[in-house]
């Protein structure tokens, strides 16, 4: 088992099989086990999708300014005081 981290497959949105239309077995549409997943409907995370996982999360990460805790304790102050008003 790898150490990559799964996701919910979405070519099949986690069913595990995806709709199709097979026309040498008849009219309608069949349930057709997913070959992205192989019909478990998690797979392993794509070089790519983790790349741009590791982008988002950076992204996320460099756009939250950091707080210290003087100013934490300075806002708590002077919620409290607007409390007390």
């Amino acid at each position: 088992m790898s150490d990559r981290p799964e996701i919910e497959c979405p070519t099949c949105d986690g069913n595990g099989w995806t709709e199709q239309r097979m026309s040498r077995i008849g009219a309608g549409l069949y349930e057709v086990t997913c070959t992205a997943c192989n019909g478990h409907g998690w797979r392993e995370m794509t070089d790519d999708e983790l790349d741009a996982a590791a982008e988002r999360q950076a992204e996320d990460a460099a756009s939250e300014p950091l707080v210290t805790m003087d100013e934490m304790h300075r806002t708590a102050w002077v919620q409290k005081q607007e409390m007390r008003r």
